[in-house]
């Protein structure tokens, strides 16, 4: 009986051991999402918030300093978030003085450098990266075309000169298409890496030359958006999506609807 019961465990064991292990489960990608403040006019910040609600959106984002603390009381009330500000360098007194506001948030400052770097814009970029750090606020740089850092590369160049840990870039989709080779993309995400702290994104046409045709609702236009998150997916990326509504006609609320269920369905084909 015994030789019988040692046997029996025996091969238990075994066949414990050469069974194969099971793979871990991919974790599902859906970063947060929230609407550009561009794409925003109902009238008051309390207006904003109900629509972005009622759509089934997290909050707003690259929103001015100005009114910023009235815009997230609003949103902070209606349960949503105000992500992030959208804000040039040279307006450093300012963004300083707003820090606080976007730690209650635990939002990022978008970073656009307009004008011709200077050893001086190094220093300030530092400076920013530095106290924002302190208060757990990122600090991301903002390509846009025609800027003094209009592309990718320009700010990892930068972000190399700066040297601080909490200075990153923001993809975003319209000024990448506009300023640098679509072929590009996945190399580019995947060069940047983990220093790609937030991203945008709207319905473009891939070869598209003007904003017309770089921005718009995400359920138009010719570019596969699951190559933009199947290649943020594949760095990790944790940071939040934006949807970019400059200029783009039509009634905005219909806007914003026809693009997060364009946002829904993308997300199950990257994450299938």
């Amino acid at each position: 009986m015994r030789a019988k019961l040692a046997l029996t465990i025996l091969l238990i064991l075994t066949t414990a051991q050469l069974a194969p292990a099971a793979k871990p489960k991919a974790s599902t990608f859906a970063p947060p999402l929230f609407a550009f403040k561009n794409g925003l006019a109902f009238g008051s910040f309390d207006k904003e918030a109900i629509v972005l609600k009622s759509l089934g959106y997290n909050g707003a984002g690259s929103a001015p300093i100005n009114g910023l603390e009235k815009r997230i009381k609003a949103y902070n009330t209606a349960g949503l978030k105000v992500f992030s500000i959208y804000v040039d360098i040279s307006r450093m007194k300012d963004i300083i003085a707003a820090i606080p506001l976007i730690k209650s948030q635990n939002g990022t400052i978008e970073l656009t450098v307009r004008s011709k770097i200077t050893d001086q814009t190094i220093k300030d970029i530092r400076h920013l990266a530095d106290t924002a750090g302190k208060a757990k606020v990122r600090v991301a740089l903002y390509p846009h075309a025609g800027f003094a850092i209009a592309k990718i590369p320009q700010a990892l160049k930068l972000i190399k000169q700066v040297n601080h840990p909490n200075l990153g870039v923001m993809f975003n989709l319209c000024h990448f298409l506009k300023s640098e080779n679509p072929a590009d993309l996945e190399k580019t995400i995947q060069t940047a890496g983990s220093r790609i702290f937030a991203a945008s994104t709207c319905g473009a046409d891939t070869n598209g030359k003007n904003w017309n045709k770089l921005i718009q609702p995400l359920d138009s236009g010719t570019f596969d958006q699951t190559r933009l998150f199947k290649a943020l997916k594949s760095i990790n990326f944790k940071g939040a999506v934006g949807i970019q509504c400059y200029a783009v006609k039509g009634d905005k609320r219909n806007n914003l609807k026809r693009s997060i269920t364009a946002w829904k369905k993308i997300l199950k084909q990257v994450n299938n």
